[in-house]
């Protein structure tokens, strides 16, 4: 039996990815993501910018990748882990 905590976390990131996420191509592969962003009050801490969740283990976006999302190609520019998924900044 899994454990109960990661069965929640699959199902609150299913029930995300179904009400929130957004197709981006990275790589050529497409994945879920969902938009991230940082009031500029917190600044000192993270920086205003854009940024993705990306919800895929198997996906290791690097910084100087193309992405394609929404329609406009970006790159990537940062990348850390974000609740055990890629977060990347994109420009």
């Amino acid at each position: 039996m899994a454990n109960p905590f990661d069965a929640m976390v699959a199902r609150m990131d299913a029930a995300t990815v179904n009400l929130m996420a957004d197709k981006v191509t990275i790589n050529g592969v497409s994945f879920d993501a969902v938009e991230s962003q940082f009031v500029a009050e917190m600044g000192p801490l993270v920086g205003d910018g854009l940024s993705l969740v990306v919800f895929s283990l198997t996906v290791s976006p690097r910084k100087g990748d193309t992405i394609h999302w929404r329609g406009q190609d970006y790159t990537v520019t940062r990348k850390q882990l974000f609740n055990g998924k890629p977060q990347i900044w994109i420009e």
